[in-house]
């Protein structure tokens, strides 16, 4: 004899049906559930949704759903060249890494390379959601959300790559750097525009003059214009010990200035309206990074 299913029950199976559907849109239109009623007796249910509000519903969680995910997020990053990590026309093994976080988790990202201080500006006003090959700062998280830990900190495992900043010193300056102080410095000291060492270096009281690139800062040590240039990125080590305009008119010290962990920030208001979708992708950043292929690339690129 079959048992009468109460209202109670019932209800309890129209619920799990509507879950079931919502969050599995391949269930269609026929949801099977296996329940328990009381005194252990087993029953199977394959039952036709008739309610249309809550299959409007579902189908309308489904396509929101699904229409969020393939919303394209809009990334900037330098339009001038930091190897072997961005570089303007599209390629660099930070690239790489986000086009294989993309594959990961289905996602679409628009990278832009644009002049630096502009890309943070329209991070900040929302132009854009997020910009990459960022350091910490204060400024910067007034406006943008880093990967954290559940205590607060910055997750520096979830960082993009880190990258170095090294004093460069014209030869016949009387400028000095003890790996702690700067000393004797006459001019403002070189750094490249909205990097984070220039702020730095303003609050501790030192004039600072921006360029666009590192080869326009070299320049202007070889042309006595400046003493002291603090450039990031392999490329001015490179440049100052091998090319000939520069080898034997520059020092570079060997340690360097900072090493500096560099995110992917998201605009706060673009976080704040989807933090599941962004610490996903932080965490697929943290997974790429850390697979033998990526590895691979690292130690082609010459990256320790």
């Amino acid at each position: 004899m079959q048992q009468r299913v109460s209202v109670r029950d019932k209800f309890k199976i129209l619920i799990a049906a509507v879950y079931i559907l919502c969050e599995d849109s391949s269930a269609n239109f026929y949801v099977e559930i296996q329940i328990n009623i009381r005194q252990g007796i087993v029953m199977t249910i394959a039952q036709r949704l008739i309610n249309c509000s809550i299959l409007a519903l579902c189908i309308g969680y489904t396509a929101t759903a699904q229409a969020q995910a393939l919303t394209p997020l809009k990334f900037c990053y330098e339009d001038v060249a930091q190897n072997p990590w961005t570089l303007p026309n599209g390629t660099g093994l930070n690239i790489e890494l986000l086009k294989r976080v993309e594959e990961i988790l289905g996602e679409r990202f628009e990278l832009i390379p644009k002049p630096w201080k502009r890309c943070q500006e329209e991070v900040r006003n929302g132009v854009l959601d997020g910009y990459f090959g960022a350091a910490v700062s204060a400024e910067r998280q007034q406006f943008s959300v880093y990967p954290s830990l559940p205590g607060g900190e910055v997750d520096t495992a979830s960082a993009l790559n880190v990258d170095h900043t090294r004093i460069f010193i014209r030869n016949n300056s009387q400028a000095s750097w003890d790996g702690k102080n700067l000393g004797k410095i006459s001019t403002p000291i070189v750094v490249q525009r909205g990097y984070l060492v220039g702020s730095l270096l303003e609050k501790q009281g030192y004039k600072i003059r921006e360029v666009r690139t590192l080869e326009d800062g070299l320049k202007l040590l070889i042309t006595e214009e400046a003493d002291v240039a603090i450039l990031q990125g392999i490329d001015a080590l490179h440049m100052a010990k091998q090319d000939p305009r520069y080898k034997d008119h520059l020092q570079c010290h060997p340690l360097p200035f900072l090493s500096l962990h560099l995110y992917l920030p998201i605009n706060q208001q673009r976080y704040q309206r989807d933090p599941k979708r962004f610490r996903a992708i932080w965490n697929a950043i943290k997974t790429v990074r850390n697979s033998s292929s990526y590895q691979q690339l690292l130690e082609n690129a010459g990256v320790h």
